[in-house]
């Protein structure tokens, strides 16, 4: 595992997983659950009471009766002593009646039982002898033993523990009953103890029972036997105050209704699973070791509802619920979101994830294959041919070794992971030829050309080095360079690891900017155009080159990003222009790599529309021409562009990428001759024969001409001359900021709105 443990994905879902079900328990968001959870395991098991403690029940007691009820109170308390009681509880307010030799005669009895009666509150402090208060004794009293009644309940009213002293400092009565001795702040009431065996005499069966009772040993609370509504124990619905009250005797004689801290079992299932997590090396194992914890869940579940102790399972269930979730979505994400629903390969998601997790393996490089002319291919076969030439170039690529793992990105690029210690260079030339043989598929053959790129370099994030490699893919040519591989041997700055540091600094900093270069009308001498250039100078001052820095951006799969970039800063330059009525249609560069979706077309629109900016206002150049490998595609998108009044150039005409056949395949209004041929007609005839021709051309074509890189009087004089519509250069005008090419305009329009007196 290389790793750390406490830094995987399994470790970062449990540790999320522990925070939510700690924090859950610590606010108590799941007690319904835990409610239930108790409620369930007091139906574990049916234990019979202990027998020592017996119910005298006697019937309800209110101001009406009580004379009556103070002259049975006293009758069973001496009927108990005749019997040799020596601990009686009267868990029933003693309240003065209309009747004072009833009163006196209670007072007697209890007086003369003052080592063997107990008062439901006798003795608390005067504030807290409320009349309605059921622990309140409305007699005076003041040498009788007293304890506390009071229990707490929750939202449905159910009592599930007993505090061992009341609010007055009193003994409760389970704790003064079970006369256990323990150092115990409460006791959760143990649910299988059931109620009904508990002792019960009533004025009935008075005489009948109390012969099956061993009244010396055995405790007796005198209490109302009538089911109100007040409370609820789980598993006897509702009882008496009474009855919950020996719940609780009974639980500490048994010497359970402990209570475990909510964050226990948590911590305690959580420590099991990151230990599973950093022993299991294999899928299998992992399996066992959540079987297992869910088995010791389901155990404790079962043990402490034995045991009646009460423990919190809800923030537990939260914790193998919430983990559960995330291993699951991960799961998910590899059954689907990281495979290929064609091939069912892997796709580029889990080839940056597995390219990721290999960092430290070695040397480990990645070799990205793509395949030309695929669209022209796939528009002729089905969706069954399709599947089954990808799978047979997929096959042809595992020749690389029988554990390779294949990706295919959806598109046109296969990609894998192979060992930089080999010769790599011979292995991938050889590779290359053999997936170039035509392919069979019902009966017909197809041809295979592939360009591969490849990074073996060290340097880099993964992430940056799998576009390196794809960008080292398109970078190919099939004719005279189709294995383009980066290293670090390779010094070409087009592959400079530190500039692509720096450019992800720049665009998460917004560093990138513009300025503009005017173009005029070379008849006229009046500015009728600008293109917009990408500018960037660097953290320590430098300024760095846009043919440098722009095919960065490309390998790093973010040339989307940086042409978004310059897009909405042309769109707020043109803006801000249209507001001060100094406005001119202003160029913007976009590669021809672009244009295989509609994604550019999408994002010039977005910008147009966020700016509210005329379309016949953008101009857009696109470079690079020969790499566009669908023409067809690219002119849709060209043509939905022109469609609202965005015009198109060619730019860079005659050098490089910048052919015939982009000129006469997609329906450009403008065309740029490149710089290499303006600077040298002052001394080449074939450059004047050339340039000539290309404006004979435009001019046919009903196209604009614009020559760019004019520097000098002459070169601009000789260009008026034959014809050519603009002109663009240091001569015109050097680029400048938004706020200068205002000035200039201004300028220029002051100017050519003078009269001209001769």
């Amino acid at each position: 595992m290389h790793r750390k443990f406490w830094l995987s994905e399994r470790s970062r879902h449990l540790y999320i997983a522990i925070a939510i079900a700690l924090l859950a328990g610590a606010i108590s968001l799941l007690k319904p659950l835990d409610i239930t959870a108790w409620a369930i395991q007091s139906r574990l098991s049916d234990r019979d009471a202990s027998g020592t403690i017996a119910l005298v029940e006697v019937g309800a007691y209110t101001d009406q009766n009580a004379a009556e009820e103070n002259r049975h109170i006293a009758s069973l308390i001496r009927k108990l002593r005749a019997r040799g009681a020596t601990r009686i509880f009267v868990n029933i307010p003693l309240r003065e009646s209309n009747l004072p030799s009833v009163d006196e005669e209670l007072s007697r009895v209890l007086s003369d039982n003052l080592d063997y009666v107990y008062v439901a509150g006798a003795n608390l402090p005067e504030q807290q002898n409320a009349t309605q208060d059921l622990r309140a004794n409305a007699l005076s009293f003041e040498r009788l033993k007293g304890f506390d009644n009071d229990v707490s309940q929750d939202f449905l009213r159910f009592v599930w523990t007993i505090r061992a002293e009341g609010d007055g400092g009193r003994e409760s009565l389970a704790f003064a009953l079970s006369r256990s001795g323990q150092k115990r702040t409460e006791v959760f009431i143990d649910g299988t103890i059931d109620s009904t065996s508990i002792p019960r005499l009533n004025q009935g069966n008075f005489d009948l029972a109390i012969d099956r009772i061993d009244v010396p040993d055995t405790a007796f609370v005198i209490g109302v036997g009538q089911l109100g509504n007040e409370l609820r124990v789980a598993k006897h619905g509702y009882v008496t105050n009474s009855v919950a009250h020996i719940l609780g005797a009974e639980t500490l004689l048994r010497g359970t209704g402990q209570r475990v801290a909510f964050y226990v079992l948590p911590l305690a299932i959580g420590l099991a699973l990151l230990l599973g997590v950093w022993f299991a090396r294999t899928p299998r194992i992992r399996r066992l070791v959540y079987a297992a914890c869910v088995l010791a869940f389901v155990s404790v579940f079962v043990g402490t509802g034995l045991a009646g102790v009460q423990a919190h399972f809800a923030d537990t269930l939260l914790l193998l619920t919430v983990y559960a979730s995330l291993r699951g979505l991960v799961l998910y994400k590899q059954r689907h979101l990281y495979i290929d629903p064609i091939t069912r390969l892997p796709n580029f998601s889990a080839l940056r994830r597995d390219f990721y997790a290999s960092e430290g393996q070695g040397n480990q490089g990645v070799v990205v294959v793509k395949i030309l002319r695929l669209d022209s291919i796939f528009a002729h076969v089905s969706e069954g041919e399709k599947r089954a030439y990808l799978r047979q170039v997929s096959d042809r690529l595992c020749i690389t070794g029988k554990d390779t793992k294949i990706y295919f990105d959806g598109g046109k690029y296969f990609a894998f992971m192979l060992d930089g210690a080999i010769d790599y260079e011979s292995h991938l030339s050889g590779l290359r030829a053999i997936v170039s043989q035509p392919i069979i598929i019902a009966s017909k053959s197809i041809d295979v050309a592939v360009t591969v790129g490849a990074d073996f370099s060290s340097k880099g994030l993964p992430a940056h080095r799998l576009s390196s490699a794809i960008a080292a893919a398109d970078h190919a040519r099939e004719a005279f360079q189709p294995v383009f591989i980066v290293s670090d041997a390779c010094h070409d700055d087009e592959w400079d690891h530190s500039l692509t540091a720096r450019l992800a600094e720049a665009l998460a900093e917004d560093r990138i900017s513009i300025k503009v270069q005017p173009q005029v009308d070379l008849k006229t001498g009046k500015f009728v155009a600008a293109e917009v250039l990408a500018r960037w100078q660097d953290q320590a001052g430098n300024e760095i080159s846009p043919a440098r820095f722009i095919p960065q951006f490309e390998r790093m799969a973010r040339l989307d990003e940086l042409t978004g970039r310059i897009l909405d800063k042309a769109m707020a330059a043109l803006r801000s222009l249209q507001d001060t009525g100094c406005v001119l249609p202003l160029s913007v560069n976009v590669s021809a790599v672009q244009f295989v979706d509609d994604r550019i077309a999408e994002m010039v629109e977005k910008s147009l529309r966020d700016y509210a900016v005329d379309p016949s206002l953008l101009k857009i150049e696109v470079t690079e021409t020969a790499r566009i490998e669908d023409f067809e595609t690219a002119r849709q998108i060209v043509e939905r562009l022109r469609s609202q009044g965005i015009t198109f150039s060619l730019d860079d005409f005659g050098v490089g990428s910048a052919n015939l056949e982009a000129l006469q395949r997609l329906p450009f209004d403008e065309v740029k001759i490149d710089q290499l041929f303006i600077q040298q007609l002052a001394g080449s005839c074939k450059t004047r024969a050339i340039v000539e021709g290309v404006l004979h051309t435009t001019s046919r074509a009903g196209m604009t001409s614009v020559a760019e890189g004019i520097e000098d009087l002459e070169t601009h004089t000789w260009l008026s001359s034959i014809g050519c519509d603009r002109g663009q250069g240091y001569f015109i005008a050097k680029p400048m900021v938004i706020s200068q090419f205002r000035n200039l305009l201004e300028l220029n329009r002051d100017v050519m709105s003078r009269p001209d007196y001769g």
